[in-house]
């Protein structure tokens, strides 16, 4: 029996882990960078706006209290709730720009455009590859 053979029959090694392992860190039920996000940019949105434009600028700073109340309700019952409404955005914005996928059954179809335009595309397909 060879070492190879010996590694190779070797059970996979089980490692424990904890329910709480997969959840992000949350701070008053707001998922923690997320909240993070909002804060940040609603206090330098202020503080750009109260010292620059007008006094009352400062106010900006209270718009993200109405953001982090959205974020605590949609994380009531999943943590992961900003992420998929992220990915729900980003399919929303990329359907949109999407102009031909009403010939393709409304999906996102991505084609191979540039093929046999450009002359080193061309020759790259037939040049001996390394290994042959």
């Amino acid at each position: 029996m060879s070492m190879l053979d010996a590694l190779e029959e070797r059970e996979p090694v089980e490692y424990i882990s904890y329910n709480g392992m997969g959840r992000s860190p949350m701070i008053w039920g707001i998922p923690y960078m997320a909240g993070l996000a909002v804060v940040c940019v609603s206090l330098i949105g202020g503080m750009a706006l109260g010292t620059f434009v007008t006094p009352s600028g400062w106010l900006f700073s209270l718009l993200g209290v109405p953001v982090l109340i959205f974020f605590k309700v949609i994380c009531e019952n999943d943590d992961k709730a900003i992420v998929i409404l992220g990915l729900e955005a980003k399919w929303r914005i990329v359907s949109m720009m999407g102009g031909n996928s009403k010939w393709y059954g409304g999906t996102t179809t991505f084609a191979p455009t540039t093929y046999g335009r450009k002359l080193k595309n061309v020759k790259r397909y037939f040049e001996k590859t390394v290994g042959r």
